[in-house]
């Protein structure tokens, strides 16, 4: 039976017809439905059948006497009331078929997918607010025309892209008013045509076009996407960032002495220098990108080994491996961490230690450079937290302890102590505090209190009105708890205040209030204090001369800064830092080599971070050459003792036997200066292992009393 809704042919069956007859007519008559009449319920559909879904069983006569009703490939019907409300469209959005009914719970008509689509795009929907609204919402430009260029919907940032207001828009052809070439051969041809840009004397965009199909397949409008220009441009250029940035870390790669791959935390290999190790690779053609290095342990490979240590550890490994050439091979996995702790990325560097003679300088080196790339990294990602305080420049967990703490209190306006020896930068870490807090826009006031003369310290914290002394301004003067109102007064040298001064400090720090030197007024202050010191400010409280009262007030969030020789890792850092800002100073192009930055972290600045600057910027004025040895730091620096003593030998002993007994003792007189073997290691110029192991060895014998290095 076939009825006509709304121009359609709709066939039905009832639950009593055979799957052959169902067959047969859709055959016939080329439809891709059939509706299943309702037994109880003439005239009410209850399912369709798709005609797909007949095409496994036409060659099966079993299946084509069933019945209908017996078919399990019936599909529910979903039905809608004819004039329903946008959020039932919404909601039906997902179904392949919706019938219509009309009040009377007749159908009247069926849409598919497409249909609902067309109808809430255009303006024939009852909700074209709703969908307006959702089409307001997307950050792009969108335009709805029909076959003949009539606008008949468009997104808010569309008005904002072409510079129309909406009474415009709607007069507006799509074709005339973007590119009537384009428009028709979309009409025309269904084409989709994208990345079209589109210029004239009022829009500058780039427009994709694409066809609106009806359910026969027939175009029956257009949809355009429009994007600013200037976003394309600034995406573009970011595209391009990235590349040239892929390009340098290909070419570094390619340019360290290393073979270097990087794989996943699934071993699955995903770049490598182009640097490769001759008469090694067991593969066929090399190392392939995508390729898993876990699959060729079956092969012998060490790479399988390699990685899963360091999924196992959690830390760097280091193995070596002979190929079957007879090649010697070193290996360093290192794992690379994202923000929340889960491994990303192993880096594994590859080294060729066949030559014996090279293997201990190069293994040496190895280490360190793998040591000093992970802290770099390790640095970096944590500088997105603090870009507000690039002024410390640091890689030491130390200082990272000091800039975390720092983050957490710069939000809070309590009293902060530094404490520190002279020359550690206390100045700078009173800044972060004022750049990272509330107070960042407000003035930031720097006091002295050892340097300002006792007599005229009061007047200048706190002010003083007209008349209050002989040689006073006639006009008075503001001190400088008034200049940093609202913000932070730094006061540098605390330890140096008078106890007389001390008590008018504790008064403003607790009312907040001050009175001016010469006036009885007195004056409201909103102030956070930060005081430095590099005294023991406990013990002068012990001694007296120190206020106790005081002490607990400026000690509310106390903050150790430590001293450089506890960081010797930010040395390096800290060198090239000033470095490159003296050769911008001076207009130099000063390096410094790896032997000046070894002898340079090995020393123990009693004059901190200030010593190494005044180094820095000595060698960087006086030096002849671009490349900075060691050989002229070394007399900048002031040695307490030397690394070792003239060995005068009483007796002629075999040269191997000498040379390791003056090995013992240049290492234990190392280790009585420098005290730990990191430190022993960069004197010496060998590695830190090294050292331990030989160290370790020496003490046993001394324990069982065997004599240790030369007589002297």
């Amino acid at each position: 039976m076939s009825t006509k809704w709304f121009g359609r042919t709709v066939y039905t069956v009832t639950f009593n017809s055979t799957a052959e007859e169902v067959w047969t007519l859709m055959s016939r008559c080329n439809e891709p439905y059939v509706f299943v009449e309702d037994i109880h319920q003439k005239g009410k559909l209850a399912a369709y059948i798709r005609n797909t879904d007949m095409m496994p069983y036409v060659n099966q006569e079993e299946w084509m006497a069933r019945k209908v009703s017996a078919l399990p490939y019936q599909t529910r019907l979903t039905s809608l009331q004819h004039g329903a409300d946008m959020l039932d469209f919404f909601k039906l959005f997902g179904e392949e078929l919706v019938v219509l009914e009309s009040d009377t719970g007749m159908q009247s008509s069926y849409l598919r997918r497409e249909d609902i689509l067309y109808f809430l795009l255009t303006e024939q929907s009852t909700g074209s607010d709703w969908i307006r609204s959702l089409l307001h919402s997307i950050p792009m430009g969108i335009i709805i025309a029909d076959l003949h260029g009539r606008i008949e919907n468009f997104s808010s940032e569309t008005l904002r892209m072409i510079r129309f207001e909406p009474d415009e828009l709607r007069k507006e052809h799509a074709g005339e008013l973007l590119d009537r070439e384009i428009f028709d051969k979309v009409i025309l041809n269904g084409e989709v045509i994208l990345n079209h840009i589109i210029v004239n004397e009022r829009i500058g965009v780039l427009a994709d076009f694409g066809p609106i199909r009806n359910s026969h397949g027939h175009v029956t409008g257009v949809i355009i996407v429009l994007q600013d220009l200037p976003y394309i441009e600034g995406m573009a250029m970011e595209l391009e960032y990235v590349k040239n940035l892929n390009m340098d870390l290909q070419a570094i790669l390619s340019s360290i002495y290393d073979e270097i791959l990087v794989v996943d935390d699934q071993g699955i290999l995903l770049r490598y220098s182009g640097k490769l190790i001759t008469d090694f690779w067991e593969f066929q053609h090399g190392p392939v990108i995508g390729t898993n290095l876990m699959e060729h342990e079956r092969e012998g490979s060490f790479f399988t080994s390699i990685v899963k240590m360091v999924i196992e550890r959690k830390r760097k490994v280091s193995v070596t491996q002979e190929s079957r050439s007879g090649k010697n091979v070193l290996a360093v996995g290192n794992p690379v961490y994202d923000e929340t702790g889960k491994m990303e990325r192993i880096v594994i560097a590859l080294r060729d230690i066949t030559e014996t003679v090279l293997l201990k300088e190069e293994l040496r080196h190895a280490k360190k450079m793998s040591e000093r790339y992970k802290k770099e990294l390790d640095h970096l990602r944590d500088q997105k937290s603090y870009n507000g305080h690039r002024q410390v420049i640091y890689v030491s967990d130390k200082i990272d302890k000091v800039m975390r703490y720092i983050q957490k209190v710069a939000n809070v306006s309590s009293t902060v102590l530094l404490t520190g020896e002279s020359g550690v930068g206390k100045e700078v870490f009173a800044r972060c505090i004022s750049e990272a807090g509330p107070r960042s826009s407000k003035p930031f006031v720097k006091v002295n209190c050892g340097a300002i003369p006792e007599a005229l310290l009061e007047s200048e914290l706190f002010g003083y009105v007209k008349g209050a002394f002989t040689g006073a301004n006639a006009s008075g003067k503001p001190g400088y708890f008034q200049m940093a109102n609202k913000g932070i007064l730094f006061l540098d040298e605390i330890g140096e205040l008078p106890l007389n001064l001390q008590v008018k400090l504790l008064r403003a720090l607790q009312e907040r209030e001050i009175v001016p030197v010469g006036s009885t007024e007195v004056v409201t202050i909103d102030v956070q204090i930060i005081a430095a010191t590099n005294k023991d400010l406990e013990k002068m409280v012990e001694d007296g001369t120190f206020r106790e009262d005081l002490f607990y007030r400026l000690n509310v969030i106390p903050i150790q800064i430590p001293a450089l020789r506890e960081r010797p890792e930010d040395i390096p850092l800290l060198s090239l830092h000033f470095l490159q800002k003296f050769n911008e100073k001076y207009e130099r192009n000063n390096q410094l080599s790896q032997d000046a930055l070894d002898v340079l972290e090995s020393y123990s600045w009693p004059g901190n971070v200030r010593e190494l600057q005044n180094i820095i910027e000595r060698v960087s004025v006086t030096t002849d050459e671009e490349l900075i040895e060691a050989s002229q730091i070394t007399p900048l620096l002031k040695r307490g003792k030397s690394s070792g003593a003239p060995i005068k030998d009483r007796q002629v002993l075999p040269l191997k036997k000498a040379m390791k007994a003056l090995e013992e003792q240049l290492i234990k007189a190392a280790m009585e200066e420098y005290k730990t073997t990191s430190m022993a290691a960069k004197v010496l110029g060998v590695s830190q292992s090294t050292i331990s192991r030989k160290y370790q060895e020496m003490m046993e014998r001394e324990g069982r009393g065997e004599e240790i290095g030369l007589t002297v």
